[in-house]
């Protein structure tokens, strides 16, 4: 039987969600608004944009989220990106290294706010709903100068657009193979002044697919590995006057999932919860010459694991409070300044502690950008104070230059560095607190086409990047040293070199639109020395860091339907105890959709793994076979 604490919490805030649905109308059929809400054009996401200066950065908007179902930002990115996502098994850990790195060295951040866990240093991105965000951004290279410790291989940006001046209810319903079930509900509503969303989703499924070892053996159904998953999104904006404005979130998730067994056990009894409490406030002020941005944010998270057959129990828990103030000055209409202080507070609790731990870190930022004819300039630094210990100067120097009509020319250097995870250094047992920071730089230089006909479109672009990590933090396995137990150390240094090809044709006519889209990583992240303890030697290829990644796709338009083909290719990688061989995954989908002048429904079906095969992201944790889902969509304003 399952444990599954929580729901009270979330039920409440349903309730009073409801209660709210019901009570507004009637508070402001009397008002009477002058003030206008502009759309807030926030100092961080201005940020976020001036460090895409002379990087390599993908966007993956609210229209191409919405061409098929997608559980969790794991999903949209395996399926929109040859980015190589380490997942353990549908609904299961997921995690993302960018350009070869670990997922210790990718920075997520939601509407600017950093979503790490400080206790293991990277994120599950199979807890992240697509839902509850609107527009994904994918960052290449160092950021480090920008968003501080970690961002090495790369950065994630989550953002919500600003809330519907309309009152509006989407809906979206769909089930599918392995007793999977999910259902979202979306309303926007409030005055021009006071606007509130409100999301809701549920998600359910037993997740017993059927899958194979390899071609030549027979098909198992996976056991043990049901999934519950229910999370509230609540958001409020007030527009202070027309520069000004307010904006509140609230983040509340509850997930249940029993872990699998792997491939060589033949019974599992794991299972984990997982309570998401996350909140933030952000002031943004918009003047003709000087922005500021003044935000504060609280993440709550407990995980709780049990392990009846091995005898484990334990629940990890961390608070993270953090504070940022920032403005940015149009000095003239060439020459913008930005800077910035912060300070962030971590507290954190586990059976495998000595004792609770706390860690302070503060900093400061600044960047400048300059635009000279076809040139555009832009230097960042930053500065942070963690625990007594000064971070390095962390500097980026980026430009680009657009002087060839249709093309953009990037090219930037920049220095990152990673501070220890509480668990590296505070574990018990384990735990090695003369652990030395991560410290290296990245350089990229990449071109860019973009060129448009009468219905034709087309882009393509091509980056190459040059990445060296000293003192990579790996943690040595038992039977090392005299010690049964794994234990994090520095090894003197990691290598990345490596392309990424992106290109897309468009063709819209009366009444098609065909779209074709190829993306093509290539990556070698190698040691640079040998490591006996590691069984490794010098060149070799970082785990779970597949050489070659490919994604294509092509989707058509007609009137009413739509359909699409999305197809992933990635090589054979290196696993902790054996390879993990290439896969060829397909997915297909086909939906209606009439559209009518006060409501938009569709309804879809898709296929996901269409050639049914035999794959492994991660060793011994089998992915599932074929698998069908239904759904309906509609939207009424």
């Amino acid at each position: 039987m399952m444990r599954f604490t929580g729901y009270s919490q979330i039920r409440n805030a349903m309730y009073l969600t409801g209660i709210m649905l019901c009570l507004l109308p009637l508070g402001i059929s009397g008002q009477h608004d002058t003030i206008l809400m502009l759309d807030p054009i926030e100092v961080t996401a201005r940020r976020i944009k001036l460090t895409d200066v002379g990087k390599h950065t993908e966007t993956i908007d609210s229209q191409i989220l919405t061409m098929r179902q997608y559980n969790n930002v794991a999903e949209v990115l395996a399926f929109q990106t040859p980015l190589y996502i380490r997942s353990y098994g549908m609904g299961t850990l997921a995690t993302l290294g960018i350009r070869g790195a670990s997922a210790v060295h990718t920075q997520f951040l939601w509407n600017g706010i950093p979503l790490r866990n400080p206790m293991l240093g990277l994120l599950d991105i199979a807890l992240i709903p697509s839902f509850f965000t609107d527009d994904i951004s994918i960052h290449y290279g160092g950021h480090g100068a920008a968003f501080g410790s970690g961002a090495i291989g790369g950065l994630v940006s989550l953002t919500n657009k600003p809330i519907s001046e309309t009152s509006r209810m989407e809906v979206h319903l769909s089930a599918g193979s392995w007793g999977s079930y999910l259902g979202e509900v979306k309303f926007d509503y409030g005055t021009q002044k006071l606007r509130f969303s409100t999301r809701l989703f549920f998600q359910e499924a037993e997740n017993n697919y059927r899958y194979r070892l390899n071609k030549d053996q027979p098909e198992k159904n996976q056991i043990h590995h049901h999934l519950k998953n229910l999370g509230l999104l609540q958001e409020v904006s007030w527009a202070i006057n027309a520069n000004e404005s307010l904006t509140a979130r609230l983040w509340l998730q509850n997930t249940d999932r029993q872990i699998p067994p792997t491939s060589t056990q033949s019974y599992s009894k794991a299972a984990q919860q997982d309570k998401t409490l996350r909140t933030s406030l952000q002031w943004s002020r918009n003047g003709e010459k000087v922005d500021w941005q003044v935000k504060t944010a609280i993440l709550d998270e407990d995980i709780d694991f049990q392990d009846s057959v091995i005898l484990l129990y334990t629940n990890n828990h961390f608070r993270t409070w953090l504070t940022e103030v920032e403005t940015s000055v149009q000095l003239n209409p060439r020459l913008n300044v930005t800077g910035g202080i912060f300070a962030e507070y971590v507290n954190a609790k586990s059976a495998n502690y000595k004792a609770g731990v706390s860690r302070n870190q503060y900093g400061g930022f600044a960047s400048f950008s300059y635009l000279l004819e076809d040139w555009a300039f832009r230097f960042q630094m930053r500065e942070e104070f963690t625990d007594r210990q000064w971070s390095p100067l962390l500097v980026d120097f980026s430009t680009e230059w657009s002087g060839i009509r249709n093309f953009t020319v990037k090219g930037s250097l920049s220095r990152n560095y990673r501070i220890p995870t509480l668990n590296d250094l505070y574990w018990r047992p384990g735990g090695n607190p003369e652990l030395a920071p991560e410290e290296g730089w990245t350089f990229e230089s990449g071109i860019h086409f973009q060129s448009g006909k009468g219905k034709w479109d087309f882009n393509a672009s091509a980056t190459g990047f040059i990445r060296s990590i000293n003192d990579w933090i790996m943690w040595l396995p038992p039977g090392q040293g005299g010690r049964n137990f794994w234990s994090p150390i520095n090894i003197i240094q990691v290598n990345s070199t490596g392309s990424e090809f992106r290109s897309g044709i468009a063709y819209m006519a009366e009444k098609w639109i065909i779209n074709f889209s190829l993306g093509l990583d290539l990556t070698w992240s190698q040691f640079a020395d040998d490591l006996p303890e590691f069984m490794i030697e010098e060149g070799d290829q970082v785990f779970y860091v597949p050489v070659h990644n490919v994604v294509s796709g092509i989707s058509l338009g007609k009137q009413h339907w739509s359909a699409y083909y999305n197809h992933h290719w990635f090589g054979a990688s290196n696993g902790i105890s054996e390879s993990v061989s290439s896969g060829n995954i397909g997915s297909v989908g086909l939906s209606y959709g009439p559209v009518r002048p006060s409501a938009v429904w569709s309804v879809y079906l898709q296929a996901d793994n269409v050639w049914n095969t035999p794959y492994r992201l991660i060793e011994r944790r089998p992915m599932p076979g074929r698998s069908i889902k239904m759904g309906l969509r509609f939207v009424i304003s």
